[in-house]
């Protein structure tokens, strides 16, 4: 399939007037019409990224004579824009879906960028740009799937994205043309899966009203038991050479393990082939809960280094909603001794807003804010009074409070949570703000 073709059908798609129904069936028609380019057409939108943006900012510099210092001048423009812009509207040269995935990949090895720009519209370079940077696609997966299972009109787009466990995404779509696929997602021993994913939590508060937890250091494995034999799999559900854990179920199975081989889930057995459909107390061997926020602090401060947190439904199955499993919690910053200047109640009166502040040498500086429920501020007659008002008033004198924050970002606390005041301490024991610079980035972003 060519670049062009490709790129011309995707902004076809994208410009179809109307509601999101309307564009999933032009983009249903298409790929049907296109069954025998459907590897080509996905590999054309999804995967892993093809290049960094330092190799194309190296491009750029030996083609365009962009020096490092110039750098800084585009930084925070979009970079695919800016790339699109520089091809021209139309274009003679013709290549293939495979040609131009190889032509990008090229621009890492040497390549001059200048030549790869010039063999592509801008119609195609959006397109391929986004792909090659690892950018949001043209069209969204999610967007794809529900254009297959709202035309065919026989499978869910739930059903679809299960799927994606089991077989990739070009496959997917064969059989659902095909009416090939089951009714219904099943795990089952010999049959390798892709483990579910779990998303960054940015919260103190639990996400699920059963929450419980797994503190993660190392991979986690899926051992498949079949007729004795145990094969072990990865997270993508690929044969792994790792010694195969010793399994004492005396039949077929399939069970999540740590690197060292110990069983934390049962997911299938002969004797219950639909554990994994369960509460998590039912197939876990040693389930942990978390009873609530402060016990969620509690355990992001006993994170050893390289460790993280996976919060669990305790209610869902392993593998649930668009192929969800949970949530994960990096370690956090926490233990923070900073300056409250300024309160003032929230427009809701139900929380307030505490302006916080580090120290730059002897100055104080803002680096970020705080916000508490009313009736769970600290009995202090200074923050009371200054928290009274719907505008900033500050705080006669100012207090030094202890704070958890779920990152820090260019100095910035990002979800800052007042642990305590710390009355007995002053000026001098309050964080200095290039110390807060020393752990940027550690939390989420990490």
């Amino acid at each position: 399939m060519r670049l062009d073709e490709a790129a011309n059908a995707i902004a076809a798609v994208k410009t179809v007037e109307g509601k999101a129904r309307a564009q999933e069936r032009v983009l249903y028609d298409l790929l049907r019409a296109r069954e025998g380019d459907l590897v080509e057409f996905c590999s054309l939108l999804y995967g892993p990224a093809l290049l960094t943006p330092e190799q194309v900012m190296s491009a750029l510099h030996r083609s365009y004579s962009i020096f490092p210092e110039e750098f800084e001048l585009i930084e925070g423009t979009p970079l695919v824009p800016s790339l699109v812009s520089e091809s021209p509207d139309e274009c003679d040269v013709t290549l293939t879906i495979p040609e131009a995935l190889h032509l990008m990949q090229s621009i890492g090895k040497g390549v001059d960028i200048q030549s790869v720009i010039a063999s592509m519209d801008k119609i195609s370079a959006d397109v391929l740009w986004r792909r090659a940077l690892g950018e949001t696609p043209a069209i969204p997966r999610k967007r794809l799937l529900r254009a297959v299972a709202h035309g065919g009109g026989k499978y869910t787009p739930e059903r679809l994205t299960s799927a994606l466990a089991v077989e990739p995404l070009e496959e997917v779509l064969l059989k659902a043309f095909k009416g090939e696929l089951s009714e219904n997602f099943a795990i089952e021993p010999g049959h390798p899966f892709k483990a579910p994913s779990f998303t960054a939590w940015r919260y103190w508060s639990t996400p699920f009203e059963h929450t419980y937890y797994e503190k993660v250091s190392g991979p986690r494995y899926y051992a498949h038991k079949v007729q004795g034999e145990v094969f072990l799999y990865n997270s993508q559900g690929e044969m792994v050479e790792e010694e195969s854990p010793r399994i004492t179920y005396n039949g077929d199975c399939i069970a999540l393990v740590t690197q060292e081989g110990d069983v934390l889930e049962w997911l299938h057995t002969d004797d219950e082939p639909e554990i994994w459909k369960g509460a998590y107390e039912d197939r876990a061997v040693a389930p942990k809960r978390v009873k609530d926020g402060q016990h969620l602090r509690q355990l992001c401060e006993s994170l050893k280094e390289g460790e993280v947190l996976r919060l669990i439904d305790g209610d869902r199955a392993h593998i649930h909603n668009q192929h969800k499993g949970g949530f994960i919690l990096p370690r956090r910053v926490y233990e923070l001794p900073l300056l409250i200047t300024e309160g003032k109640v929230k427009s809701d009166g139900v929380w307030v807003s505490l302006k916080i502040e580090a120290m730059d040498g002897f100055d104080p500086i803002p680096v970020g804010y705080a916000n508490v429920k009313r009736t769970s501020l600290p009995n202090n007659q200074v923050l009371r009074d200054a928290t009274n008002k719907f505008v900033w008033d500050k705080l006669e004198p100012p207090l030094v409070g202890s704070f958890h924050a779920l990152r820090v970002r260019k100095g910035k606390l990002e979800g800052a949570n007042l642990v305590a005041l710390e009355t007995s301490k002053g000026m001098s024991d309050v964080m200095q703000y290039g110390d807060l610079w020393s752990i940027d980035g550690n939390g989420q972003a990490r």
